[in-house]
């Protein structure tokens, strides 16, 4: 299930995990960091204990994460909820880790930089050959089984290509069965609710967040503290900027972001749209529409 941010997709999908056996793989590109759980809008304990939630919680801020490390983690999950009888329900807005897992994509010329090989040789130094080995198999079994794991040196590379892109297949299209649902609401509705959860973020917890995070080392040239809303918290924080400021750009630059994630899925014909009007995104007739969608879509070519 895809659309822009703040259309209410969580809320919709843990209504369909009522009616279905699912469990919920997050696409969110920020979600993956530890920390950053507020401004990300990162499923919290009570909805993770209604339905199992994965993707989220991968990495530290200051860590390297591509597109294809989340894909070779997805592409294993995939398999092991439908062992448990369960449908993976795709939920979240970052299109291009939705089109890599459904359709491929090739990221062969993403490379790791120096610091990643850095916190390796680290990881390496202080924790074993062993703790390596173990990430490596989470991150792609497929991989681990095809090279010396005694060998310090293979492993290392093995996870900076796996970070990069480069020895996954990511680029084959899904096998299996997809239905695509898009979440939409009209343009003022969706602007509202933006608005609405700009001001919720920084009155529920956002700045003590980032002051945090700040106290812990992650500074603000790191990417994922340059997302909005921590971006503008630390501003604030800094004492550069009021609250009102903090809060109307945050507000503005989701808005941004919103138009772009809707250009994006846009131009994808497979997707099925729901129009969740001004009404909440767990209202049962959008929940039975949805549900409708998801036994009548057909595999996309």
């Amino acid at each position: 299930m895809v659309g822009p941010t703040a259309s209410g997709k969580s809320d919709l999908a843990l209504a369909i995990a009522e009616r279905m056996p699912v469990e919920i793989l997050v696409a969110d590109s920020r979600q993956v960091y530890r920390g950053l759980d507020i401004g990300t809008a990162k499923p919290d304990s009570a909805a993770r204990a209604r339905v199992p939630h994965h993707l989220v919680d991968l990495v530290d801020p200051d860590e390297p994460f591509t597109v294809a490390r989340w894909v070779a983690r997805a592409r294993t999950l995939l398999p092991e909820v439908a062992a448990r009888a369960r449908t993976p329900l795709l939920v979240g807005g970052a299109g291009l880790y939705v089109a890599a897992l459904v359709d491929g994509h090739d990221h062969g010329s993403q490379v790791p930089d120096a610091r990643f090989r850095a916190s390796l040789l680290d990881e390496l130094h202080t924790a074993g050959l062993d703790a390596l080995v173990d990430r490596l198999a989470s991150d792609s079994p497929q991989i681990a089984a095809s090279i010396d794991r005694s060998n310090p040196r293979r492993v290392i590379r093995a996870l900076e290509r796996l970070a990069g892109g480069a020895g996954e297949p990511t680029a084959v299209a899904y096998a299996g069965h997809v239905a695509l649902l898009g979440l939409q609401r009209p343009r003022e509705v969706l602007y509202r609710r933006i608005e609405e959860r700009a001001r919720w973020l920084f009155e529920n917890g956002l700045l003590d967040e980032v002051r945090a995070l700040l106290r812990a080392g992650f500074g603000p040239d790191l990417r994922p503290m340059t997302g909005h809303g921590y971006a503008e918290a630390m501003h604030h924080v800094a004492g550069e900027w009021t609250l009102a400021r903090a809060i109307e750009v945050t507000a503005r630059r989701t808005r941004q972001y919103a138009k772009r994630q809707l250009t994006w899925f846009r131009r994808d014909p497979r997707i099925v749209w729901l129009d969740a009007g001004e009404g909440p995104a767990d209202d049962p007739a959008l929940v039975e529409a949805a549900l409708r969608a998801l036994t009548a879509a057909e595999k996309p070519a």
